[in-house]
């Protein structure tokens, strides 16, 4: 008898596995997925690079999240956060943003924005100002806050923030090295090894251009994202002459005139120029329009500058042109980094590489504009007095 009812008891027991492994099988398919979007936000027009974030709540684990900008391609990201960086263009147009998240039973929910173009009279002509923030609190850098939490003052007058971006945003940079008789040897070694780092970590929609200079331009490529051209271009370089560096600055700060997006200089060099034509303070003017970054890797930082003449100027004049340095450092809203020695140089590199992603984006229309030429100033506000904000202190009107 018992061996009679032992299969009708395995049979059953398949039977209710069958039907526990159905209702396993069925139940994700009621799963719950919410997306929606963190930027931009739909009061705001977008130009240019744009970060598209999303928000994606489930009961169930994310295979996938979809961004689309007005029925373009499809760019996929499979972990949080999920973001992607986009180019949109300058038009002055409405955009469609769509994004959709699917939970890894299939489930998948969605959410459309729309910006809006910019309403601007028939003659009135609006520019776009845009500022990128260094946030840190004490040693390390701050990304947790959102659009709201800036105040924004040019000329003391509040601004509303019409875009907005952090994390990862694309950039045009000129690695402006210097490879004078006084870099030979293990300086222009570690100076290379630091460009290459540098090189290593750009992204897709990077884009560097490299010089290498002394009292003449040594070697230059394009600006370009193909890591091997710019590689190339390092190798077997060699120092030799003189130093310019007022003179290589300004045409860095020139070639970056026109570049989408964050434009940036990563200057090399002990800062002591002896063969320059230019003064800094036409530098100064330049950079004051140009809106681009400025940081300056400065060789022999450890050491207290010394006095020195040159061909083209005496002691207190070389005084002012490297005073003249740290201002256009200051006003850009980069930074300088000293360095002591040679070894450091790689780690400078990558620290100003981490730097320029760990950056916010605010963009505002100046309520008053006369394109005079005047000097506007600007200072970024935040509530937390612990948090401390660098970023460039004017611009010029023009």
């Amino acid at each position: 008898m018992q061996s009679q009812q032992q299969p009708k008891a395995r049979f059953a027991g398949r039977a209710f596995l069958a039907g526990l492994t159905g209702l396993l099988f069925v139940a994700p398919l009621w799963a719950v997925v919410n997306v929606q979007f963190v930027s931009p936000t739909a009061d705001q027009p977008v130009f240019g690079s744009v970060v598209v974030e999303a928000k994606v709540t489930a009961d169930e684990p994310i295979a996938r999240v979809e961004f689309k900008v007005n029925g373009g391609a499809t760019q996929v990201v499979k972990h949080h956060p999920y973001k992607v960086t986009v180019d949109v263009g300058e038009e002055n147009v409405n955009r469609e943003f769509l994004v959709i998240a699917y939970g890894v039973s299939g489930a998948s929910a969605s959410a459309r924005l729309e910006t809006k173009s910019v309403r601007i009279d028939d003659e009135m002509s609006l520019r776009l100002e845009q500022l990128y923030v260094t946030v840190s609190r004490g040693n390390d850098r701050y990304l947790q806050l959102g659009q709201s939490d800036f105040r924004v003052y040019d000329n003391n007058s509040p601004q509303n923030l019409v875009t907005f971006g952090r994390g990862d945003l694309p950039f045009s940079a000129v690695l402006l090295l210097d490879a004078s008789e006084s870099m030979r040897g293990q300086m222009l070694d570690d100076a290379v090894a630091g460009a290459r780092a540098f090189i290593g970590g750009m992204k897709d929609l990077d884009e560097t251009m490299l010089a290498l200079f002394s009292d003449h331009l040594l070697r230059v490529t394009p600006f370009t994202a193909n890591q091997g051209e710019l590689r190339t271009a390092l190798d077997k370089a060699e120092a030799r002459g003189g130093t310019a560096v007022n003179d290589f600055l300004y045409m860095a700060l020139k070639l970056l005139d026109g570049r989408k997006g964050r434009r940036v200089i990563v200057l090399l060099s002990d800062g002591s120029d002896v063969s320059s034509a230019l003064r800094m303070e036409e530098i100064i003017r330049k950079a004051r329009r140009s809106q681009a970054l400025v940081y300056w890797i400065q060789l022999e930082g450890g050491k207290q500058h010394h006095s020195y003449s040159s061909a083209w100027r005496g002691h207190e004049a070389n005084d002012k042109e490297y005073k003249g340095l740290h201002e256009v450092i200051d006003e850009t809203g980069g930074r300088i980094l000293p360095i002591q020695k040679s070894a450091e140089i790689e780690p400078a590199f990558r620290a100003i590489l981490q730097e320029l992603r760990d950056q916010y984006a605010l963009g505002f229309y100046p309520t008053v504009q006369k394109s005079d030429g005047s000097w506007h100033t600007i200072h970024v506000k935040l509530e937390d007095s612990h948090l401390h904000v660098r970023t460039a202190t004017g611009y010029v009107d023009y």
